[in-house]
């Protein structure tokens, strides 16, 4: 799946967006396909749940490029990821 992921981006000029799949994310992510990771956080806490971010084969460096509080308190978190050599 990210031979093929990898091919449309190399054949698209626009951007891929994934909504709601979480384990789409996670292998796009490992395999350093991700460009943007937008995140909502709503100021909910539901007791349990599933991670987020699942295991990874290696640390994924991201920088916060923006933020935005909208609504009732919800957190709009733009991450890029950032130079592997970059501590």
């Amino acid at each position: 799946m990210a031979a093929e992921v990898s091919k449309l981006r190399q054949e698209s000029s626009g951007d891929i967006v994934v909504h709601g799949s979480a384990q789409l994310v996670q292998t796009l992510i490992e395999h350093d396909l991700v460009d943007e990771l937008r995140l909502m956080v709503f100021p909910v806490v539901l007791g349990t749940g599933k991670r987020l971010f699942g295991d990874t084969s290696d640390k994924k460096r991201m920088r916060l490029a923006s933020s935005k509080t909208v609504g009732d308190g919800v957190v709009i978190l733009i991450f890029q990821p950032t130079d592997p050599d970059v501590r």
